[in-house]
């Protein structure tokens, strides 16, 4: 093989490659960091198991499918997370409490207002940017972030 002759690159490994370390730090909100590289995983070969040659913007795509997974995870492990941290809180300190607290709240919240809070608090976007993430209208960002904002203050008053 000589020096101009290269490998063929393989798309999805292009794409991983690429996205899934964002992918991974969004999933890491929505699931926590124990779960966030499974469900990035799961979501990333529902992706690329599909034809994507409809697909206009892949970012936004998995985006999406990791939302989608997380909110599958989120259902088959709310029960245990709250179980759990029932069961730490009287074995804490003070600090280590408010942030079981601010994680309680936070799991509280559903998939779309973490997501919402993600990309407002975290990833600095704007509500079209957020809308054309989420495929959701500019007005759901808003109202999803403003009940966000209403259930975390109740929560952690």
């Amino acid at each position: 093989m000589s020096d101009t002759d290269e490998a063929p690159v393989d798309p999805q490994a292009a794409a991983w490659s690429k996205h899934a370390p964002e992918l991974v730090r969004y999933a890491t909100l929505l699931v926590g960091p124990d779960d966030a590289p499974d469900v990035v995983a799961r979501a990333f070969q529902r992706v690329m198991a599909a034809p994507l040659d409809r697909v206009r913007e892949l970012r936004a795509y998995l985006f999406r499918a990791v939302t989608n997974a997380a909110t599958d995870q989120h259902r088959s492990t709310r029960r245990r997370q709250i179980r759990d941290l029932h069961a730490l809180l009287p074995e804490i300190l003070h600090e280590q409490e408010t942030m079981l607290d601010i994680r309680r709240a936070v799991a509280g919240l559903s998939v779309q207002q973490r997501s919402v809070i993600y990309f407002t608090y975290w990833e600095d976007l704007d509500a079209n940017q957020i809308a054309r993430i989420l495929a959701i209208s500019p007005d759901s960002v808003r109202r999803h972030l403003a009940r966000a904002r209403v259930h975390l203050r109740k929560a952690l008053q």
